[in-house]
């Protein structure tokens, strides 16, 4: 008879280590690296398309600071020789130069001359006399296209290949209206201006730009022009001579003199600067 030792038959089972097989481990590396490289990619897609959402706000909130410094100062803030954004004059941090996406310069062009005869063009459509673009180089760091050379005047909002600038513009249309916070606060769609010659001998010459330049008039002293219809953004130009020379002549921005809030603009020309140079003038004094 075998004797009984108390202990209980070995079992195939007992033998078993608990763990993980080689093919288990092969095979839960395999799906951690088709989750990761599933994951990765829409990660970055995620981030990137976050920080284009963020560069297109930026871009519609510059426009917009672009457009009310128009409507305080009476012309657009200009470019410099590199093409970056004027935070200065648009009274934004500097770190809203670049964009968010790469940290590329947003590239900024404006057109500042009114009735100048040139104009910008984006996707061939012309802007107008007064208009500016600012752009984002986009995802790849670069600006496409006709986007590459700002100089030329011509700009894209689409292309092909890797074409991905992203590009807000304001053009002359966006300046002949107020925006909804000016309205009944002094914008005039239209303006009329008087103007008066208080200079004793002195026979003045004036002449306006907008999308051209007008003719020459004359205003003896003593005399009172007014003028009816005059667009935002026409400039006058007033000078003692008609030919207008660069030292001796005036400039001003007819809505940048309108205080009131009934469109009529007058504008008194007092004295000229030792015989020969610019006009003093006061304005909007029919409020």
């Amino acid at each position: 008879m075998q004797e009984d030792t108390g202990e209980s038959p070995m079992s195939p089972i007992s033998n078993f280590k608990k763990g993980f097989s080689l093919i288990e481990l092969s095979v839960a590396l395999v799906v951690m690296g088709l989750l990761t490289a599933v994951a990765i990619p829409i990660t970055l897609s995620v981030t990137r398309n976050q920080k284009i959402r963020q560069a297109e706000g930026e871009l519609e909130n510059i426009r917009e600071l672009i457009i009310s410094y128009y409507n305080v100062n009476g012309k657009l803030p200009s470019h410099d020789a590199a093409y970056t954004l004027p935070t200065a004059k648009l009274g934004i941090p500097d770190q809203y130069k670049n964009d968010p996406i790469k940290g590329i310069p947003y590239l900024y062009y404006a057109d500042t001359v009114p009735g100048s005869n040139d104009t910008i063009y984006v996707d061939g459509i012309p802007l107008g006399g007064l208009s500016a673009v600012i752009i984002s180089a986009g995802p790849n760091g670069k600006f496409d296209g006709e986007n590459a050379k700002p100089e030329d005047r011509r700009f894209a909002s689409t292309g092909s290949g890797d074409f991905d600038d992203v590009l807000y513009y304001v053009c002359e249309l966006d300046l002949k209206e107020a925006p909804p916070q000016y309205s009944g606060i002094g914008y005039c769609p239209s303006y009329t201006l008087i103007l008066r010659n208080k200079i004793s001998g002195t026979t003045l010459y004036y002449r306006f730009i907008a999308d051209t330049v007008s003719s020459s008039y004359t205003l003896n002293y003593g005399s009172t022009a007014t003028l009816t219809g005059l667009r935002p953004y026409t400039c006058i130009q007033v000078n003692n001579g008609n030919n207008y020379s660069a030292t001796r002549t005036y400039f001003f921005n007819i809505s940048s003199y309108n205080e009131g809030d009934n469109c009529i603009v007058e504008v008194v020309l007092y004295s000229l600067l030792f015989g020969n140079a610019h006009p003093l003038i006061t304005g909007d004094l029919s409020r």
